[in-house]
This record gives structure tokens, C-alpha cells and sequence, in this order.
């Protein structure tokens, strides 16, 4: 993993402003930003630094932040959805812990889907918003939600649960787009848990096999 500095994630909230209201009391607020700023520095610590981040830390990242000046670049919104997913990931910690919770992590989702919707404005292909969570403008009224990753191409694939059965989400289409992002992070959180459990379970038999427990 890599920490973006604060500098690097003031530009995306720059490139996110020229595309929506970006204030308080709208689905994105300012704030979204800089928590990711401290949510990336906080996995970082995590992974190489041997421990959490303490509080006093946290007010020094958060005044880093407030302080600092946007890189000039400019993103289109494609470019600001593919830069979101690399910050995202690098929120996450080495040791498998993720650096958002709670109202934190609904604010990078409602961040994820407004961009995600700007890409999708004008219809065209798929858009991945989240691992397990790809939306598509079928027409200007509908939009349709799949578990299969754009981003693979032809090899591209539902993800299948227990009995090789899709989501009941998968290819639900609506023409409310927030009620299509709703499913699709329910989806995605039903599908990550699914994937979850199957690799624990898989880690455990490989210790077994190797008689290590």
C-alpha cells in the first residue's frame, strides 16, 4: 500500500467540486476528504508503523489537511472514480484492517456513487463502484446493477453464492438511481461476507493439511 499525501487528496476533492456540491448538509461534504486523509494515514501506521494511530496524531493529520494546497491535477470524472478506488484500497491496512466504520465509511459511499453517477451521466458501459458492485445506465430512465466487474472484460463474471446462484440483486434494474445504488451496496456487503467466509474456511483447511492446527 501507499499513502497519498494530503495535497494528492485535495485535488480530488477540487476535481469532485467541479462536478457536484461538494458542502455541508449535501450527500458529499467536505469532510468526507479529510477523513480519508486520516483513514489512509491510519492503515499506513497500521501496516509499518507497528500500532494505531494515537489522538493527537489524528487533530495533527485533520489540521494537515485543512492547511494543505491541492497538486494541480485535473481529473475527469472517470479518471477522480479510478483515483477514489486506489485511495480505498490503500485504506486498508496490511494486516486486512479497514480504516473506515460507520457514518465514515457512508460518507465514502455516498462520495463513490455521486462520482460514479457524473461517469454514467450520459449512459456507456459499466462502472465499478465497489468490489462486488458495478452499475450501468441502461437507457436515460433505467439503471442496472451486476456483480460483474467491468474491469475484466470478457472474462468477466457474476459472482456466485451458496448453490452457484447469483445475488437476488444481480441485474436489478430501476429508474430511481439512488434506489439502485442502495441495492447495490447491499449487495456488495452480502457478497464480500460470502467471499469472506469461503476464504477463512479455506485458510483453515490449508492449516489443517499442513497439520498446523
Amino acid at each position: 500500500m501507499i499513502c497519498f499525501g494530503a495535497s494528492a487528496i485535495k485535488a480530488l476533492e477540487v476535481a469532485a467540486r467541479d462536478l457536484f456540491f461538494v458542502e455541508p448538509g449535501h450527500p458529499v461534504e467536505p469532510r468526507t476528504f479529510e477523513v480519508l486523509h486520516v483513514a489512509n494515514a491510519r492503515a499506513y501506521a497500521l501496516s509499518y508503523a507497528g500500532g494505531d494511530l494515537t489522538p493527537e496524531a489524528v487533530e495533527a493529520l485533520r489540521q494537515e489537511y485543512r492547511q494543505a494546497q491541492a497538486d494541480p491535477t485535473p481529473y475527469s470524472a472517470g479518471e477522480l472514480l479510478d483515483m477514489l478506488h486506489s485511495l480505498t484500497y490503500n485504506c486498508q491496512s496490511n494486516g486486512g484492517t479497514f480504516a473506515l466504520e460507520g457514518d465514515e465509511e457512508q460518507a465514502r459511499r455516498r462520495l463513490m456513487q455521486s462520482v460514479a453517477f457524473e461517469v454514467m451521466v450520459e449512459g456507456g458501459p459499466t462502472v465499478p463502484v465497489a468490489d462486488f458492485g458495478n452499475i450501468r445506465r441502461v437507457n436515460f430512465d433505467l439503471y442496472e446493477i451486476t456483480t460483474r466487474n467491468p474491469r475484466e472484460g470478457s472474462r468477466a463474471r457474476m459472482y456466485l453464492m451458496d448453490g452457484n446462484k447469483p445475488h437476488p440483486h444481480e441485474g436489478f434494474i430501476t429508474d430511481q438511481p439512488w434506489e439502485a445504488f442502495t441495492k447495490l451496496w447491499e449487495m456488495h456487503d452480502d457478497c464480500a461476507a460470502h467471499w469472506l467466509e469461503g476464504y477463512e474456511r479455506d485458510l483453515a483447511e490449508q492449516a489443517r493439511r499442513l497439520g498446523i492446527i
